[in-house]
């Protein structure tokens, strides 16, 4: 048996303490759970600060315990195990945040991941800083950005986001588009709020080239705390989107993430995509694993349960270590998410911007 990899969570998370790595383990195979799922997609957070205060999101003003910037990952140690996880079958790689565009560095960092073995780098933004960027992130290799969009009337976005700037959210399309970048848009599905103009941003985001995205609220962080009237299931989006959208389920796009898609009725073009995390979860077939902005891997978005991969790296674990402690902490992931449990109100203390969305 090995040493034992010191491993301590922040006070944001629930410490899960590693085995040692057995000698008969290889590290290096294929990235599989107890259950046999593959993961070939990680979510790699780069900050846990954001220049918006979404209602579903942040608490009014951002006030949540922001990490001090020994506490994240150093952009070096965010490549180091981007490397690793090539090695072991990762091949898209997903920055976020918070909001990843106030992180300094994040262009050079795409680049980065791309020659340390990721075969595809892509960004959620909510876009108030990615019309400066764009091209930059282009040529860096960047491939496809999501962005936040909630509203297309810019009183209610800035109500939404609590001061955001619709403008500036446009202007960064408009710039990712000219630098070609593909662009998917992300709508929280707002019932009293923004469930009038769903199938207006359809049709705004089809007159653009874009993939819009619907995703259920979810019962976790800020978004737990709002009242039960705001969730809407797919059922009533697709009802809300009406001839819009193609009749069936909706498939999937194999290690791309959760959304299934929706074809355009016969005659037109342009999906519309599907996160249904509450309504029609896809536990069955998760193929992704979050690395927070403090270095800890989680294995499930809903779960405050984490291993340190910062404290590994600082305390001297090699690739191999850091290789076995990505698979064992998928080892213990649970079967679902539980967010309709009668302990289900304990997600309110997992932040969406603490651990990546």
């Amino acid at each position: 048996m090995r040493r034992a990899l010191p491993i301590v969570a922040s006070r944001r998370a629930r410490p899960l303490d590693a085995p040692p790595r057995p000698d008969d383990v290889d590290p290096w195979g294929p990235l599989v759970d107890t259950r046999g799922r593959r993961y070939v997609y990680a979510r790699l957070s780069v900050t846990d600060r954001c220049d918006m205060a979404c209602v579903y999101c942040m608490p009014r003003g951002g006030e949540v315990e922001h990490g001090e910037r020994a506490e994240l990952l150093a952009m070096e140690e965010s490549v180091r195990l981007a490397g690793v996880l090539a090695r072991i079958g990762v091949r898209r790689v997903r920055i976020t945040g918070g909001e990843p565009l106030v992180r300094r560095g994040v262009v050079e960092l795409v680049a980065r991941l791309r020659e340390a073995g990721i075969a595809e780098v892509v960004l959620t933004t909510n876009a108030s800083l990615l019309a400066r960027h764009a091209e930059a992130l282009a040529e860096a290799g960047l491939s496809c950005v999501n962005v936040s969009i909630d509203s297309l009337d810019p009183a209610r976005f800035g109500a939404i986001t609590r001061g955001g700037s619709l403008a500036d959210v446009l202007a960064g399309i408009d710039a990712a588009q000219r630098a070609g970048i593909a662009v998917k848009t992300n709508t929280v599905a707002l019932g009293g709020v923004n469930d009038d103009e769903l199938g207006a941003i359809v049709d705004w985001a089809r007159a653009r080239g874009i993939t819009p995205r619907f995703i259920e609220l979810m019962p976790i962080g800020e978004g737990a705390r709002l009242p039960s009237e705001r969730f809407m299931s797919a059922s009533q989006i697709v009802e809300s989107l009406g001839a819009r959208v193609g009749p069936g389920r909706g498939e999937s796009t194999s290690g791309a993430g959760p959304a299934r898609y929706l074809d355009a009725p016969e005659g037109s073009t342009g999906r519309v995509g599907l996160i249904t995390a509450v309504s029609d979860d896809f536990c069955d077939d998760c193929n992704r694993l979050r690395v927070t902005a403090h270095g800890e891997v989680r294995a499930c978005l809903a779960d405050r349960a984490s291993v340190s991969l910062r404290d590994a790296m600082r305390s001297g674990a090699s690739d191999e270590d850091l290789a076995w402690l990505f698979r064992w902490a998928l080892g213990a992931k649970g079967e679902g998410h539980r967010f309709t449990d009668e302990d289900a109100r304990e997600h309110e203390g997992v932040g969406m911007s603490l651990i990546g969305g």
